[in-house]
């Protein structure tokens, strides 16, 4: 009985820090997540809860496709078009938009000009500007693109784990800036990532690059390692040159790596 109790006890510890992963960044909210020891031990769990992400997206994306190309009679590229559109829905609408978000913001705030003080006020304002939109703009238009691209080449392995890849990308920002200020979420995330974490983050970085087996050409990996290289290294000296990051910084490293992950394979 006591054997069982310790496997049970294990098993436990693990399944809670990921439903606490899913709950902060996602709306499936399993086990909530409630305080500040939930987010730090749910940081790690970031990269698989973007694989139980991608899996949602990608199932409701290819009934969405496989239906549309059976019944529709629709010329060949808005199955896949539509498709992608509904992958795209699913993400924002599972999320709530919380990376997209900061994605605006941190454009706005970046494509002000801004320094010290006025760039964080910019940063915190709820109010979109021109530099947001555009950037929120060309963003979605982006990754729906690709992922259409993606789904007429049959490359849905690629759609499943360019969430994972994306949230690993934003734990490495993590563990290699300092939070700026009392910014709650960027002192809780950074202030978990160890350098044993960062490690293991790194990992789950990897495990996308090496799990692509429906075809996708090895010789691309090279360049995806290469624009996310430089993705990290622009985040990371922006975060320098204002003083810290913060949860939008994460939020647009998200959504930047995912593009990024979905338009080097293609």
């Amino acid at each position: 009985m006591g054997i069982f109790s310790t496997a049970r006890g294990v098993l436990r510890a693990p399944f809670l820090h990921a439903c606490h992963a899913l709950a902060f960044l996602s709306r499936l909210s399993i086990v909530p997540c409630r305080s500040e020891e939930d987010v730090r031990a749910a940081v790690l769990w970031f990269p698989p809860a973007g694989l139980i992400l991608g899996l949602l997206w990608c199932a409701a994306a290819c009934g969405l496709f496989l239906t549309l190309a059976r019944l529709s009679g629709l010329p060949s590229p808005f199955p896949a078009l539509l498709a992608a559109w509904g992958w795209l829905c699913c993400s924002v609408w599972l999320t709530r938009g919380l990376h997209w978000d900061g994605m605006a913001d941190l454009g706005d705030a970046c494509g002000s000009g801004a320094q010290e003080e006025r760039f964080w006020q910019i940063l915190r304002d709820s109010r979109m500007g021109a530099f947001g939109g555009m950037c929120l703009f060309m963003g979605l238009l982006g990754q729906w693109l690709c992922v259409a691209a993606h789904i007429r080449q049959g490359h849905w392995s690629a759609l499943v784990l360019a969430p994972v890849w994306s949230r690993a990308a934003s734990l490495w920002l993590a563990g290699t800036t300092s939070p700026h200020g009392d910014g709650l979420l960027g002192r809780l995330v950074c202030a978990s990532m160890t350098p044993a974490r960062l490690r293991r983050s790194l990992l789950w970085a990897l495990c996308p690059a090496l799990l692509l087996l429906d075809g996708l050409s090895w010789q691309r990996l090279p360049l995806l390692f290469l624009g996310q290289w430089l993705l990290h290294r622009w985040f990371a000296a922006t975060a320098r040159r204002h003083g810290g990051i913060s949860g939008d910084f994460f939020g647009a490293c998200i959504e930047s790596s995912l593009l990024w992950f979905l338009l080097a394979l293609l």
